[in-house]
């Protein structure tokens, strides 16, 4: 599960890129779009820490706080809007954050039912953590993409 880790800590770098370049305010409207989806590195590393640990009791419970605040982040990403106009960065950000609510709603419980019930099913397994990483992946990818086109089109502005 490193592979999506790594593409999720490129969405810190491109935040970080926007913050040290342009106007105020188009970093600053990145940075909160960022800083967003970014509370999700802690449910991130939670998550791993219990499944690493077998504690799936607490992996369940990391997964039930995570739904709650990854519908508190989609309501805020809603809320903040588009930046003059232009909801780009915005909509990649909630396709990114739905994204994760999907792995939330429906992969990680999969992965906590198979690996705690002891299941000998590595085909399941194996195609849950695939669903899992493949999600994170595609999420980092689009919200990346989204943040290097805002940027570029602000440093023209």
């Amino acid at each position: 599960m490193k592979k999506w880790m790594k593409s999720s800590a490129v969405l810190f770098v491109v935040s970080v890129a926007v913050a040290c370049g342009g106007a105020q305010d188009p970093a600053a409207y990145n940075n909160e779009l960022m800083l967003t989806i970014n509370e999700n590195e802690k449910h991130i590393t939670d998550m791993n820490a219990a499944m690493n640990a077998a504690d799936y009791t607490k992996a369940s419970e990391v997964r039930t706080a995570w739904e709650t605040n990854l519908e508190k982040q989609i309501e805020k990403v809603g809320e903040i809007g588009s930046f003059n106009g232009d909801n780009t960065l915005q909509q990649a950000v909630l396709q990114g954050l739905k994204a994760y609510e999907k792995i939330v709603k429906d992969d990680y419980p999969k992965l906590i039912e198979i690996r705690s019930t002891g299941a000998d099913d590595p085909a399941a397994e194996t195609t849950a953590l695939n669903n899992i990483n493949d999600a994170f992946e595609k999420a980092a990818n689009t919200v990346n993409e989204a943040g290097a086109a805002f940027e570029k089109q602000q440093l023209e502005n």
